[in-house]
């Protein structure tokens, strides 16, 4: 069956489907041919067939430490100077960085920020638009990171405080488009983790996302969560009934960016083991990249797969 999910083509198949190679009469039709909920005893051979096993949606997770110096030391040269960089430039624009309670005035000027950037996006989904009443529901419970420029709000973080898990959770972000280039969103994050680790949170989870990358999130934004020294984990490992099992395979970039990634499960002894393993990434591409940006993240693995053109 095909249909479309958010502007993405794909084949929903069967694991017979998959196995047998019936999957191919949609190839050039669709970008991605996915199994939904494959049974585990299913996924070696899923595997075998061209297909990737894997969280549908994925968490990513970091341990803030005792404190930010220690934070700065498990990072490279490089990814502590783009923080000490980002911050700087919001000094330089005279930006305010501060916390405020979440009231329905802050929400309304969170969500008018937040529906600009999704609206540039190319395949958005307004979530938070969506859950506004739940969000109102429980905001005595969020702790919201705000950059003003003025009295304008830039950028915003609208972060939950979970003290029963020992965590401090990023819901949602958005900075303004002149805001982007100047890696705003880098800022709002950090001091997500400075506001986890006031409070004595052990984690820190900077945002849950949905496991292709090149659909609803670019590749490059892999990178730059991983950058952060975030680990990306699946998302019931954090949150039990958090998503489901996949097992995709790429075949096309009508719609979808290229290069896409998406973080696939490791051969594991059982189910259990393989949720808690560290995830393998997969990367999808019509030509040559550059893997370097795509490292890290704890990924078990890194591997390229050329995905030909419906012409080739």
């Amino acid at each position: 069956m095909i249909v479309r999910s958010l502007g993405l083509p794909l084949a929903l198949v069967d694991v017979d489907q998959a196995l047998s190679g019936q999957w191919r009469v949609h190839e050039h039709e669709v970008d991605v041919v996915r199994v939904q909920d494959p049974p585990y005893a299913a996924w070696p051979r899923l595997r075998e067939a061209g297909f990737h096993p894997k969280p549908q949606v994925i968490m990513w997770r970091a341990e803030v430490r005792a404190s930010e110096d220690a934070y700065l030391a498990t990072l490279s040269g490089k990814d502590r100077y783009d923080i000490r960089s980002a911050y700087r430039r919001a000094a330089d624009a005279e930006l305010l960085i501060g916390t405020e309670p979440l009231t329905p005035a802050l929400l309304d000027e969170f969500l008018e920020l937040y529906e600009k950037q999704i609206a540039g996006m190319r395949h958005g989904w307004p979530v938070a638009v969506r859950q506004q009443a739940d969000i109102l529901d429980r905001a005595r419970s969020y702790c919201t990171v705000t950059v003003r420029s003025g009295a304008s709000l830039v950028g915003a973080c609208l972060n939950e405080d979970l003290p029963d898990r020992d965590e401090m959770r990023a819901r949602f972000s958005a900075v303004t488009q002149g805001q982007r280039s100047g890696s705003l969103s880098r800022v709002l994050y950090w001091e997500t983790m400075r506001r986890a680790r006031e409070r004595g949170r052990h984690w820190a989870t900077l945002g849950r996302d949905v496991n292709l990358y090149g659909h609803l999130g670019n590749a490059g934004l892999f990178s730059f969560k991983s950058r952060l020294g975030c680990t990306a984990v699946p998302g019931q490992a954090v949150e039990p009934g958090s998503g489901s099992h996949q097992a995709d395979r790429v075949t096309g970039f009508t719609a979808l960016s290229d290069p896409a990634l998406l973080l696939a499960y490791a051969a594991a002894e059982s189910e259990q083991a393989a949720v808690t393993a560290p995830l393998s990434g997969r990367l999808f591409s019509a030509g040559e990249v550059d893997l370097r940006p795509f490292r890290g993240a704890g990924l078990a693995d890194l591997t390229l797969h050329r995905v030909r053109s419906a012409s080739g």
